[in-house]
């Protein structure tokens, strides 16, 4: 009988320290999830952002990246983050793709200078919990890049706006 008045309240502090553990448990799985999640997103950014430039004009960067981040992108990404480069045949990056966009084969959307920052319980990792991202990139052909448009109701060649 004393041997049982002595284990009364241990039940309660069994149960708040494996309680305590599972639910940080839990919280780390769903925070890295959450992080998984976010660079999805990023590597369909860069998805994005290559296949609207295959097709609008090369002076239409802002346009581009405005297009590109109307959907979900993660907490601090803003344009400066994206950056698309024009290719040549050789992959390599066209010096002045605004004189002559004929040698442009291949566009780049790619990921810089972006680090994210986790939230939770998680913010031992890196430094304070910031971490920085793979560089994403996305290489797609030019396809229709500076061909001109048809207007449907003149048919005249013009250049119609990535909208």
């Amino acid at each position: 009988m004393r041997r049982i008045r002595r284990q009364l309240g241990i039940t309660i502090v069994e149960f708040t320290v494996v309680a305590s553990s599972l639910l940080l448990l839990v919280f780390a799985i769903l925070e890295l999830g959450y992080f998984t999640f976010n660079l999805q997103a990023l590597n369909d950014l860069t998805r994005r952002a290559a296949r609207i430039a295959t097709v609008c004009q090369v002076d239409d960067g802002d346009v581009i990246r405005s297009l590109a981040l109307s959907e979900f992108v993660p907490r601090g990404f803003t344009t400066a983050n994206l950056a698309i480069d024009y290719l040549d045949a050789d992959g390599k990056s066209v010096p002045n793709i605004f004189a002559d966009d004929a040698p442009i084969h291949y566009v780049k959307a790619e990921i810089v200078d972006y680090n994210y920052g986790f939230s939770g319980i998680l913010n031992f990792l890196g430094d304070n919990g910031v971490i920085s991202v793979p560089a994403f990139e996305t290489v797609l052909a030019a396809e229709s890049l500076g061909i001109g448009r048809t207007d449907s109701s003149t048919g005249d060649d013009v250049y119609i706006d990535c909208k």
